[in-house]
């Protein structure tokens, strides 16, 4: 018996180790880490004084293959505001679902619609916005959406541009890529970011930093 349950420990999988670079971004800002099996992990605690929590874990979304970066901050704002940025390869593949749903309504002759998915009913509650200022390859990579374009465009920086068009080069024009301002919180979806060998650490920690980022904007823009 005891042979039995060591023989089942020894082929248990063990949790990864987290990668160095992950680490120290957690330990920088005096976050829990935690590697798990798989190259999964997730960091918590507060982060800019607000409730955080990321994870890495297998993708439940279908726009999103292999593993999703998740995060999420609850600023604890009250402003009713709505901010989505997505790449626009992203955004075109909601529009295809839309027409997608829409067409098997039509077709099925249904009296009561299917319930939209969340990232396809933003097509049809805000608007595209765009403004001057980020350079035209930005407009081409990107798409605002949001029901306040004021807040959208103080929101998305210079700094944030920049950091938006300086992605390791794992991450191309079609790699998923949504933050959001929503809620009172902000919220980072995005594919591909485990530790482990290769770039994709890098990738994970410029998106953390990017979400920090715009975190402290929301919080300058609207925390008063």
């Amino acid at each position: 018996m005891f042979d039995l349950l060591k023989t089942a420990l020894h082929r248990s999988p063990k949790p990864a180790t987290l990668d160095e670079s992950l680490v120290q971004w957690a330990n920088e800002r005096m976050l829990s880490h935690m590697g798990m099996v798989g190259g999964a992990y997730a960091l918590g605690g507060r982060l800019l004084d607000r409730p955080f929590r990321a994870e890495c874990l297998t993708s439940s979304r279908p726009y999103i293959a292999g593993m999703e970066l998740m995060a999420k901050s609850d600023l604890g704002l009250t402003p009713e505001v709505n901010v989505i940025l997505m790449n626009r390869e992203l955004k075109r593949h909601f529009e295809a679902d839309a027409q997608a749903h829409y067409a098997d309504v039509t077709d099925t002759l249904q009296t009561t619609a299917k319930a939209l998915p969340e990232e396809v009913r933003w097509l049809t509650l805000y608007r595209d916005a765009g403004w001057d200022g980020p350079p035209p390859a930005f407009w081409a990579r990107y798409a605002v959406l949001t029901d306040t374009p004021e807040v959208a465009r103080h929101w998305v920086d210079g700094d944030t541009v920049d950091m938006l068009m300086q992605w390791p080069l794992e991450v191309s024009p079609e790699t998923p890529v949504l933050l959001m301002l929503t809620r009172g919180k902000n919220y980072l979806r995005m594919q591909g970011g485990q530790g482990g060998p290769g770039g994709q650490a890098g990738v994970a920690v410029h998106a953390l930093d990017v979400f920090e980022h715009l975190s402290g904007r929301a919080l300058q823009i609207l925390d008063r």
